[in-house]
């Protein structure tokens, strides 16, 4: 690996470690609750628009439901978030937030409104173009990292 791609893949490993170190403890301080960054990011995929059944959280989080259930109980034990039965079909089970789950959610996108702002702070317009393009890249190899991980092995 070049001089460059080694200084990158540093960068990149202990900034992943610092956000999710750093992010947490801002979260804890920030509402005196004990949150992990994986139940965070639920109650940000849950947000405040149109309610998400088990199935859809699920899908978007690339778990099964069972395990999406489970999560979700720990959420609800903590009041973060509340099931909601469907008027029509009683047998759909949506997900929403509570008041709190609320304010957590709030106290999290702030975090992340601040961080980005910190990254791009004195960069000039093309590097925040780049950076944007940079970053667009990253998350690419990640989601074709996640489809390839799901594919079944040559042979099954």
């Amino acid at each position: 690996m070049d001089e460059r791609l080694t200084a990158l893949n540093k960068l990149l490993v202990e900034t992943f470690n610092e956000i999710l170190k750093v992010e947490e403890e801002s979260l804890r301080l920030a509402t005196r609750e004990t949150v992990t960054v994986t139940e965070m990011h639920l109650l940000d995929a849950i947000g405040e628009g149109e309610l998400p059944t088990i199935s859809e959280l699920a899908a978007a989080s690339r778990v099964t439901v069972s395990t999406m259930t489970i999560a979700l109980n720990r959420l609800e034990k903590k009041s973060l978030v509340e099931r909601v039965r469907g008027t029509a079909d009683r047998r759909v089970v949506r997900v929403r937030l509570t008041d709190r789950g609320k304010v957590l959610a709030y106290a999290h996108q702030r975090f992340h409104r601040r961080m980005a702002r910190a990254v791009i702070q004195n960069l000039p317009e093309e590097q925040v173009e780049a950076l944007i393009q940079a970053m667009g890249n990253l998350q690419g190899f990640f989601h074709q990292e996640g489809i390839r991980l799901e594919e079944p092995e040559q042979g099954e």
